[in-house]
């Protein structure tokens, strides 16, 4: 009987302990101001803070002069913004509800690479460094560091990117077209429609639609990610 009871104490201990692993994706490491929970298949949000434990389905929300730090089970952080919220569906995945939020990803292999829904796109990440903004008047991803793909959730996209000549390329084109013709050209778009395309670093798009612009880091850019940085330093 003694026996028994010890092989089903020891066989719940194991089960206990992978059902939390497998259910367990990282901790809140800071906040500021009202920050909340809505854990999955809840009507209720709850408030939290420093040493919550993330579960699979949890919906993290920041309010006004809020943020929170968020330290995944692979290292990887994440900052929310003021306004924001992300549900933490799995391991493998993150839903990006909205507002401002900067993702600081450990390095994954391509069986475990991480994928960020958005309203606009599905980012796929396998480490990176990068800030996702979603709201009423700017729809945009900005990458500072590494390669991400985004794909479409349903039409292609209209992808909007600007040429990218050599030297030698641009001599010669001003020579062939002159002047005010050359300056027209490299000033026109190369337009592409795709399902999806990878974003390189320092870069930024942003969505309109099914349009989607592609530009170079401007000052604003790098002041965005200054303060992202500026918040995780202060742990």
């Amino acid at each position: 009987m003694r026996l028994f009871l010890l092989v089903v104490l020891v066989f719940t201990s194991l089960y206990s302990s992978e059902k939390v692993k497998k259910h367990y994706l990282g901790f809140v490491n800071n906040t500021k101001g009202i920050v909340k929970v809505l854990p999955d298949k809840s009507i209720r949000k709850k408030k939290i803070s420093k040493g919550y434990e993330i579960s699979a389905g949890d919906m993290i929300l920041t309010y006004s002069n809020a943020n929170a730090i968020i330290t995944l089970n692979d290292g990887s952080k994440i900052v929310l913004d003021k306004g924001s919220q992300a549900r933490f569906t799995s391991l493998n995945e993150i839903q990006h509800g909205g507002g401002s939020i900067y993702y600081h990803i450990s390095k994954r292999g391509s069986n475990n690479s991480l994928k960020i829904k958005t309203q606009f796109a599905i980012i796929g990440i396998k480490g990176t460094t990068f800030i996702v903004n979603d709201s009423n008047d700017s729809k945009s991803v900005s990458l500072k560091e590494g390669l991400i793909g985004v794909a479409s959730i349903k039409e292609e996209f209209e992808l909007h990117r600007k040429k990218v000549l050599e030297e030698y390329e641009r001599y010669k084109l001003q020579q062939e077209l002159g002047f005010e013709a050359y300056k027209k050209a490299i000033e026109e778009d190369i337009v592409t429609n795709v399902n999806e395309f990878e974003l390189s670093k320092g870069k930024k798009i942003d969505f309109s639609g099914k349009r989607v612009d592609e530009n170079q880091f401007e000052a604003d850019d790098s002041k965005k990610f200054d303060k992202f940085e500026n918040i995780l330093d202060a742990l």
